[in-house]
């Protein structure tokens, strides 16, 4: 049972592309790590579950550009904090030998989500920089394949 949480915890953290889907996993993960018996390690705890609504819903009320913007600065933290939750996971299963590369790994799976949003990001910085002129513009982002 426990390998088959692990496997959906990973699979859920790999999948998330939006704030939502980011904030999700970390919170789940966070219960599962919370469950084995690893310890919380930001000091303001349960606080951050409002704190993660208010910022999501702060984000979709800004403006293109910005919005999109902000959306990737939330998804890609609560990325890598759900892939920190998930080394923690791992490395209690496994009796705690790589918990102290976790925070590394979090942070690297936050830099690469970051890094691979940039260029959404300038697509709606250019949209809403268009839009100034062209009110009635619409933009569509599709991700390159």
């Amino acid at each position: 049972m426990l390998r088959a949480l692990v496997l959906s915890l990973l699979c859920v953290t790999a999948q998330a592309q939006t704030a939502h889907e980011a904030a999700a996993a970390d919170v789940a993960s966070t219960g599962a790590a919370l469950a084995l018996g690893a310890a919380e390690a930001n000091p303001l705890g349960l606080l951050t579950l409002p704190m993660k609504f208010a910022a999501i819903r702060y984000a979709e009320g800004l403006p293109d550009g910005d919005k999109q913007t902000a959306q990737s600065v939330i998804s890609s933290m609560w990325r890598g904090a759900a892939a920190n939750n998930v080394c923690v996971i791992m490395s209690i299963v496994t009796g705690g030998t790589f918990a102290p590369v976790c925070a590394i790994a979090g942070f690297a799976v936050a830099w690469h989500e970051w890094q691979s949003g940039e260029i959404e990001r300038q697509f709606w910085m250019v949209c809403a920089y268009e839009k100034q002129s062209n009110p009635e513009l619409k933009c569509s982002f599709t991700t390159p394949t």
